[in-house]
């Protein structure tokens, strides 16, 4: 299911930092299948209409490593869908559920975020082929059903398939600054740590 309370995301955001506390602790033993295992709890938790998703939480605006690249692929085995556009509030307009103009950015300089945008470049070729193959058909592209999702996703689709949907948009990327300059995400992630901190002080 898409739908995930406040406080349910909440615990997950508490889950995934107490992983990646016990990782940061001891890397050669940490157990790898209880992050699998989060992942596969997590996979949908796109927190509709009520805020940002904890996949947003869990690796937006954060300096990527082997902790975040390995979650982000088991996230992707589990069934993430990366491109799924989300409201993070009442009347919100829609939003990929991960900041793709972020990670292409933090990609140029880190081998693990380029690792992780190598991995949503490999499902964008299988995601939006059919989008590709309609405009090649004759179909208006901002006509398609997939077209919101392209055009909010453009950095982490290939150029060679970009250019067959929508080679305006090409260039528009290359051309586009960081999209958040202040990253808003890492400040929900401040709230988030916040209010999982309250929620966890009476079980000590």
């Amino acid at each position: 299911m898409s739908q995930h309370s406040p406080d349910g995301i909440n615990r997950l955001v508490g889950d995934f930092m107490d992983l990646q506390e016990q990782w940061e602790n001891d890397r050669e033993n940490f157990d790898w299948r209880v992050l699998q295992e989060l992942a596969q709890r997590s996979v949908h938790a796109y927190n509709e209409g009520a805020g940002p998703s904890f996949q947003a939480l869990a690796l937006d605006g954060m300096r990527h490593n082997e902790f975040h690249e390995r979650f982000l692929s088991y996230l992707l085995q589990a069934g993430f869908d990366p491109f799924h556009l989300s409201s993070a509030g009442s009347g919100a307009a829609e939003i990929p559920v991960i900041d793709h103009a972020s990670l292409a950015e933090a990609a140029e300089s880190n081998p693990f975020s380029a690792r992780m945008r190598s991995m949503l470049m490999d499902l964008a070729r299988k995601h939006f082929e059919p989008l590709a193959r309609d405009v090649e058909s004759g179909m208006q592209a901002s006509a398609a059903p997939l077209f919101p999702a392209a055009k909010a996703c453009a950095e982490s689709i290939p150029e060679d398939l970009m250019q067959r949907i929508a080679p305006e948009l090409v260039a528009q990327v290359g051309a586009m600054p960081s999209r958040q300059q202040i990253n808003p995400t890492e400040g929900y992630l401040s709230a988030a740590e916040v209010e999982t901190d309250n929620s966890r002080r009476p079980y000590g």
